[in-house]
């Protein structure tokens, strides 16, 4: 893939009022592995947490409310489901040859993970999770379906990792991420003008310190 220059973001969350952390709670009731009171205030709660989780599906439930407080983005009626795959496969899938990609969504079967990535304890791993959910929610409510291939292919992008360094800048972690490339075309377009992949290559930068 060829790179072109390198961008990122830098935001600020503001904290919700305790109305609106009812509201996020409310919205994830659309989820019926979300049914039990608990879980929802768990989710609610926890959802910036940077501890160590106990399980994938715990993360989940944190990433769905993070994205549903820090994007237009609302929860979808189910979650996505999540393969974790051998990056060989991965390179397989996506890029045909060798290549630094960490996580792909493919529409209808969900989000591919490369194993050697640990969510439930490494925090920029659940940033790159969470960017691919980011396509997930994307996926389900149509955003940008309407805009012609090559420019969809670039939003999806672009709000995919403005949302990933909200969230990091939300649980105060200094890095950040960076679209790396030039334009859909290059990206892999098939013959009836559907792009073939929506991935994360894991391109990062270090936060400046005087921004």
């Amino acid at each position: 893939m060829r790179m072109l220059r390198l961008f990122a973001f830098a935001f600020v969350v503001a904290a919700g009022s305790s109305s609106a952390l009812a509201d996020k709670a409310a919205a994830i009731n659309a989820y019926g592995a979300y049914n039990q009171p608990d879980a929802r205030d768990w989710a609610v709660a926890h959802a910036f947490d940077t501890a160590p989780a106990g399980s994938l599906d715990q993360v989940v439930k944190q990433l769905i409310v993070a994205i549903d407080r820090i994007s237009h983005h609302r929860p979808p009626k189910l979650p996505p489901t999540i393969h974790r795959v051998s990056h060989a496969e991965l390179e397989t899938y996506v890029c045909e040859t060798n290549c630094a990609i960490k996580a792909w969504y493919k529409p209808g079967e969900g989000i591919f993970l490369d194993n050697t990535l640990q969510p439930e304890t490494n925090v920029f791993d659940r940033s790159i999770l969470l960017h691919e959910m980011v396509h997930y929610f994307q996926d389900m409510s149509g955003y940008y379906r309407d805009a012609n291939p090559c420019d969809r292919w670039l939003q999806r992008e672009l709000d995919a990792y403005e949302v990933q360094n909200r969230y990091l800048g939300a649980i105060g972690n200094p890095r950040r991420v960076a679209y790396v490339g030039n334009n859909c075309h290059a990206a892999g377009m098939m013959n009836d003008g559907i792009l073939r992949r929506q991935v994360f290559s894991g391109a990062t930068r270090d936060t400046d310190t005087d921004d």
